[in-house]
């Protein structure tokens, strides 16, 4: 018989180059480590062969898998293995009988040598592997049993939330309202604006005197200018998107209004831009179209910017055209307009100067000038 050399040792200066090792998921197949053999056998499985190759799982993995199934026997352990692909399948070793001691919770009841109890086949726990029906010819395939189910723990916050503010479930107070008129003087600025002057006040001593001392006849009765109100105020209030930074003190000036004149002689109408288009005393659908002058003597009482504010780009923006229309037709009727604009005067429209009088809507307009402008 001759004895087979086998392949040339490294170093003898063989010419003839030995096959490589076969390398497996990056592990020389020529045999385990030390550490993985001494592993296996710590878990009761069997070492592997010299050309078996290991998958991708690792012993760790299954220890933790006979630790959540709670396996205890050598063949527990080793089937765990095949199902892993750690060492043999799980047709290397046979289904083990069904123990008739059940095993307790180690938590409780200490190692399995300490005394077990006897359980009625209804108490025994449910196996940790069954098989799946299959036809004549296949394999039998084995699954893992669920064993336990565990709710996901609520998530904790690792700070306090802070403290509510306090009086945060109460209504937020309104800030107080700073009009642009000033306060003392604003009943006797709208006075001036509004009034009509009418020889209704005392009786004239100077010229009754005059006409007695030049022997001519008194046919009336001499008397005084008197600024009145009760023919009426008729107050057009601008609502375009311009004049939305005023509308608080739109209605200010409305409550003076109707402080001076009564609830009676104060008429109120809303309209958007330019009253041509439409107005009325409320919402769009009382708005008439075109706007209706009052009856002849009312004060028409204009609060708007004349379509001088506001965006440039603006499409509804009112043009000199439909304000000269308005106020012609106001004319017309008998009436006198008068407009508060909440812009200084550096920016009032050029053709709205001469057309009507016009007062500035801010703090620094007085009494004085409210009766200049209406001269």
């Amino acid at each position: 018989m001759t004895r087979d050399p086998g392949p040339p040792e490294k170093g003898r200066g063989s010419d003839t180059p030995g096959p490589p090792p076969s390398v497996t998921h990056g592990r020389a197949a020529s045999g385990p480590s030390p550490s993985v053999t001494h592993g296996r056998t710590a878990l009761g499985l069997p070492p592997p062969g010299p050309h078996r190759v290991i998958g991708e799982a690792w012993l760790g993995d299954v220890a933790r898998a006979a630790r959540a199934l709670g396996a205890r026997t050598a063949e527990d352990f080793a089937r765990i293995a095949g199902l892993l692909g750690v060492g043999g399948g799980a047709a290397d070793a046979e289904p083990p009988p069904r123990p008739e001691e059940g095993r307790g919770d180690p938590a409780r009841e200490g190692t399995a040598r300490e005394a077990p109890e006897r359980r009625t086949r209804d108490q025994e726990p449910p196996p940790l592997f069954r098989r799946r029906p299959t036809t004549a010819g296949t394999s039998t395939v084995t699954v893992l049993v669920p064993v336990e189910r565990q709710p996901r723990p609520p998530a904790r916050w690792t700070t306090d939330p802070m403290a509510r503010p306090p009086g945060r479930d109460q209504a937020p107070a309104r800030p107080p309202h700073l009009p642009l008129l000033a306060p003392r003087s604003t009943a006797a600025l709208l006075t001036v604006l509004l009034a009509r002057i009418t020889r209704d006040g005392e009786l004239d001593v100077e010229r009754a005197t005059e006409h007695l001392a030049q022997a001519r006849p008194l046919t009336a009765i001499p008397r005084l200018p008197l600024p009145t109100l009760r023919y009426g105020v008729q107050i057009l209030a601008d609502g375009s998107s311009a004049m939305e930074p005023f509308a608080r003190d739109v209605d200010d000036v409305i409550g003076h209004v109707r402080a001076l004149a009564g609830v009676a002689g104060t008429q109120v109408l809303r309209f958007a831009d330019v009253p041509l288009r439409g107005a009325g005393p409320g919402p769009r659908t009382t708005w008439q179209r075109p706007y209706r002058p009052p009856r002849p003597g009312v004060r028409v009482l204009i609060l708007s910017d004349l379509g001088a504010g506001g965006s440039a780009v603006n499409p509804w923006r009112a043009t000199e055209q439909e304000w000269r229309t308005t106020i012609a037709a106001v004319h017309q009727r008998g009436c006198e307009p008068v407009a508060l604009v909440p812009l200084p005067e550096r920016l009032w429209p050029p053709w709205a100067r001469g057309l009507l009088p016009m007062v500035a809507w801010d703090r620094g307009t007085t009494v004085g000038k409210a009766l200049g402008a209406r001269r």
